[in-house]
């Protein structure tokens, strides 16, 4: 084949063995990882059907606790404290807040946000802060 790629002229194909050098590996770690055992469950771990019976509340702050969960405990809590402060109407937060009174089961991240969100350990100028989307 003259030494090109079926991928076009001009293009060559690398050596046997050889490193790509085309782009990243997509298949690398990042810190957007999930460390195991932290966090709500995903994947295969989760009930689809359950999921969609949760009330929308629940299942969007166990969304949130997802997406933090790359974070230490102490500072995904604050990201979600934050989170919801900024976006969540104030109905939103009175019925998790609520849940949290009533002891109702729900990711341990996510808990430690709504508490930090009673508390207000939240940082007021994150709050002010445009979303950027």
């Amino acid at each position: 084949m003259n030494g090109q790629s079926s991928g076009g002229p001009g293009l060559v194909a690398p050596e046997p063995g050889a490193p790509d050098l085309a782009g990243p590996d997509l298949d690398a770690p990042t810190d957007a990882d999930p460390v195991p055992d932290q966090g709500p469950p995903t994947g295969d771990d989760v009930d689809a059907q359950e999921r969609q019976h949760q009330p929308a509340d629940l299942r969007m702050g166990h969304d949130i606790a997802r997406a933090m969960a790359h974070h230490p405990p102490e500072r995904a809590a604050e990201e979600i404290a934050t989170h919801l402060r900024k976006f969540w109407d104030p109905r939103m937060r009175a019925t998790i807040l609520a849940r949290v009174d009533r002891g109702e089961p729900m990711d341990d991240l996510l808990r430690a946000g709504v508490e930090l969100l009673r508390e207000g350990e939240i940082d007021p100028s994150e709050v002010r802060k445009p979303s950027g989307g």
